[in-house]
């Protein structure tokens, strides 16, 4: 005799509640330590003041898809100068309503040119959702290791494979090795997509992303970029950098694009102003940057890294201990462990930010112990 609906329900729900899998939502009134407006431009008042124009010029909402009446003249702008801040003009941007439908748009499209599609074990979960949906065969490779992918290409050698790689990686903070992965591309007449969700506003001297860290130009028809608005420019909303061509195919057949209501003007402006801000002061990415290595060697011990990324690793019990101190103070960074990380890596996101006052560097100070070589 088959379950019952409810008799289902009651067994999904006792695994999750047994796993430990169940999801909580912040409390209200929480100062977040692993927030992603690292620039702190979601309070910026230029930002505000852009949004609150728009809004108050055109309204609050899209009120539909960008191919019924969403395709507010924003859009157009918002593409052109994230195109311009990304890669000098040299591809075509496409803006989504979100950076999880850029990336699942993306990944979805690239079976139509390639059979075969690596991605990084940690890549986010909108990449991984992509992957999903392909036709091709689908190799997860271990973490930052091209080599893996060269090996793999000589004992099944075919042409035309997708690399697809996080930039700077969302949990471990790390940057990945473009500039090998990018030498595979080439090499077999392949395509590196780059998802720079964390690395635009926070890496490079400008703030351009991981190419401009690494000294990478930016290659159309051989790199695809994406990423989002809603992290260091303090918006919303997601974009795909490409060739001019690839471009024309995703936007006709993307039903992340098609489907969903477009960003209002409100969000546009906020983005556009983000990205003029950023522009015209890259002090602020440079804050950012040394803030960030203070944090990482005063946490991780001896180290260079700017990245604002820092896992802080350790049990369960000493994590969670940490993050209920921090609660009582009233910050919220919560422990995370798997699936959101492999299992055994379970850790504390901390996310530095130019907008931490004095209050915030002495709790953590008292809560947070140093790395082995690590000192303020």
């Amino acid at each position: 005799m088959e379950e019952s609906i409810s008799s289902l329900i009651e067994k999904n729900y006792a695994a999750l509640e047994t796993s430990g899998r169940f999801k909580k939502m912040p409390p209200p009134g929480l100062v977040s330590l692993s927030s992603n407006d690292y620039l702190g431009l979601s309070r910026n008042p230029l930002v505000i003041e852009a949004s609150l124009r728009a809004t108050r010029n055109f309204g609050t909402g899209a009120t539909g898809s960008r191919y019924l009446s969403g395709n507010h003249p924003l859009n157009r702008d918002l593409s052109d100068s994230t195109s311009q801040f990304k890669t000098g003009g040299k591809g075509t941007a496409l803006v989504f309503s979100s950076g999880y439908h850029a990336n699942l748009a993306t990944v979805s499209m690239i079976s139509e040119f390639s059979p075969l599609v690596f991605s990084d074990s940690e890549n986010h979960a909108s990449l991984i959702d992509g992957m999903r949906n392909l036709k091709g065969r689908k190799v997860v490779y271990p973490h930052n290791n091209p080599e893996f992918i060269r090996e793999y290409l000589k004992e099944n050698p075919q042409k035309k494979p997708v690399i697809v790689t996080e930039s700077l990686f969302s949990m471990r903070g790390d940057l990945a090795p473009l500039r090998a992965l990018f030498e595979i591309a080439e090499e077999y007449d392949g395509i590196l997509v780059i998802d720079e969700a964390h690395a635009t506003g926070t890496t490079g001297i400008s703030g351009r992303g991981a190419l401009e860290a690494l000294g990478l130009p930016y290659v159309p028809g051989r790199m695809i970029l994406t990423g989002t608005y809603s992290k260091a420019l303090g918006s919303l909303g997601g974009f795909v950098i490409l060739h001019e061509k690839a471009a024309k195919i995703l936007e006709s057949t993307a039903r992340t694009l098609i489907y969903t209501t477009a960003l209002p003007p409100g969000v546009l402006a906020a983005s556009l102003e983000a990205i003029r801000v950023l522009a015209e002061t890259t002090e602020i990415v440079r804050s950012l940057q040394r803030e960030s290595q203070i944090w990482n060697a005063y946490l991780q011990g001896d180290t260079e890294s700017s990245s604002p990324i820092i896992p802080v690793r350790g049990d369960v019990p000493t994590l969670q201990s940490i993050s209920d101190s921090l609660r009582t103070q009233g910050y919220h960074l919560p422990v995370i462990t798997y699936p959101t990380v492999p299992r055994g890596e379970d850790m504390l996101r901390l996310s530095v930010n130019i907008g931490w006052d004095k209050n915030v560097r002495k709790t953590l100070e008292t809560l947070l112990p140093p790395g082995k070589g690590g000192q303020k």
